[in-house]
């Protein structure tokens, strides 16, 4: 079974993306609580 690298690189920007996002609002939150 080939694997194609683009769909590969679209899954993981899917993933990684909206993860990042997530990421840097919840290091925000922090940093204003603090």
């Amino acid at each position: 079974m080939e694997v194609n690298i683009l769909a590969l690189i679209a899954i993981a920007l899917l993933i990684s993306v909206p993860t990042a996002f997530l990421i840097i609002i919840y290091v925000k939150t922090i940093s204003e609580n603090n």
